[in-house]
């Protein structure tokens, strides 16, 4: 049995967990609530920058809106404290931005070829009121989350840019394209670039304190930690193995047990669907400390009950941190027609085995649809055409010698069955009549 893939799967948390946005590359975004695991809405055929509403009402064209990347925010008026917008903002394989307001369900704004060639990576700090994307032009645009004006434009690089985290203070902003990039964000100076990544940067995230970047390129197996000192030339400060390159980075500080040192905890998905997570004091600690991986026990689950999409792990976030060896973790998992949302405490040393049941899945494949193993299995039908009628076997008329056989048997058989035989039985007879007729006939004349 194959692993799954999940490379092609965008997801996002609120920024409180208590919902999750989840894009398959057809086109919809479905939003599910965590705590009682049930979808609450789907967004699809989003054409117009009007603030129609845009629940799911017709699937038509949905397909058409190719989905890059998402960033959710959460913003909050100063005139209404209490109410709080849920802004999910999103990039396109045609260059366009646009958010939708989750709570209200409708378009908030939407910025049209904002970046030719496509968008490649959102990001925002912890609390900003502004969201910065990065695409294919090698440009970084910040953007009003509230209005979706375009506040100002910078050349980053003279590739395309495909990745780009910012900093939880703001301050900073990190960027992916033949090189990884420091910049300011007041300024846009480059603050430190590194070298080390031959290929395409997939992943990138900040360290909450904002002193290490993470980083993780397709088809390599390891986390990279770089710190962020000016320094001109720079190596890694910290390479963190895995079996299978990582589609999705997060990290947590917490108060070390040494003075001096904060501590670090490190999250990573892998494009099977496996997560690693690694603790420690500091990034030395990191750096020789065992992960905790956590996978899905599919030992008994045959990959031919399932229509090519296998259970996996495939979005995950640091929760919270007890101590510099254990946290809470928020995983989803199982299947993406109904994943399962589940919170695990986690300690170092000791990986996790999750069971997968797929009770009210409805995406097992009924036998009769399944295709046969072997050959005998198929059953042959011939049908019956201008070629072969000849050879289907027509009924025999029954012939009766008194009323009585004749009465037993139309009231076994029916009235209507009964009648079809008795002209059958009288065109018979003439037949014979006929026929001997004919007979005597002959016979005089010889």
């Amino acid at each position: 049995m194959g692993p799954s893939d999940i490379r092609d799967l965008l997801t996002a948390f609120s920024p409180s967990l208590d919902l999750f946005a989840m894009s398959a590359g057809d086109g919809r975004i479905k939003i599910w609530d965590t705590v009682n695991g049930q979808i609450q809405t789907e967004f699809a055929d989003i054409t117009s920058s009007d603030a129609a509403s845009i629940y799911a009402g017709s699937v038509k064209g949905h397909l058409s809106i190719d989905y890059t990347c998402m960033k959710w925010l959460s913003l909050e008026e100063k005139r209404k404290r209490k109410h709080t917008s849920s802004l999910l903002v999103l990039g396109t394989g045609s260059g366009d931005v646009l958010a939708l307001d989750v709570s209200a369900g409708q378009l908030n704004w939407r910025i049209g070829d904002c970046h030719p060639g496509g968008v490649k990576a959102v990001s925002s700090s912890t609390n900003g009121s502004c969201v910065y994307t990065a695409g294919a032009d090698g440009m970084i645009c910040k953007i009003d989350c509230k209005t979706g004006n375009l506040l100002e434009k910078f050349k980053a690089s003279t590739k395309a840019i495909s990745c780009m985290s910012v900093s939880s203070d703001g301050k900073t902003i990190a960027t992916a394209a033949a090189q990884l990039k420091i910049f300011n964000c007041s300024d846009h100076k480059k603050i430190q670039k590194f070298f080390g990544h031959p290929g395409s940067v997939r992943c990138l995230a900040f360290t909450e304190d904002g002193q290490y970047i993470l980083s993780s390129a397709v088809g390599e197996r390891y986390v990279a930690v770089w710190r962020i000192d000016g320094a001109k030339k720079k190596s890694v400060s910290c390479v963190l193995a895995m079996d299978h390159p990582a589609v999705f980075l997060d990290s947590r500080c917490t108060p070390s047990r040494e003075l001096d040192n904060v501590g670090v905890s490190v999250l990573a998905i892998s494009e099977v669907g496996d997560c690693y997570v690694w603790f420690g004091n500091n990034i030395e600690e990191l750096r020789n400390v065992k992960p905790i991986k956590i996978s899905l026990s599919l030992e008994e689950i045959s990959s031919r009950n399932y229509m090519g999409a296998l259970p996996a792990i495939y979005a995950a976030k640091l929760e919270g941190i007890h101590n510099p060896t254990s946290g809470q973790i928020l995983l989803v998992h199982g299947l993406l027609v109904k994943p399962s949302f589940q919170k695990i405490s986690v300690h170092s040393g000791s990986d996790i085995k999750l069971n997968f049941s797929d009770d009210g899945v409805l995406l097992r494949l009924n036998k009769s649809l399944a295709k046969p193993k072997k050959a005998k299995d198929v059953k042959k039908v011939t049908a019956l055409d201008r070629a072969n009628a000849e050879d289907a076997l027509l009924p025999i008329p029954k012939l009766f010698d008194s009323h009585v056989q004749e009465q037993e048997f139309q009231d076994s058989s029916g009235k209507e069955v009964m009648d079809g035989l008795v002209r059958s039985s009288e065109s018979v007879s003439m037949e014979i009549e006929g026929t001997a007729k004919i007979y005597h006939l002959y016979c005089r004349m010889k």
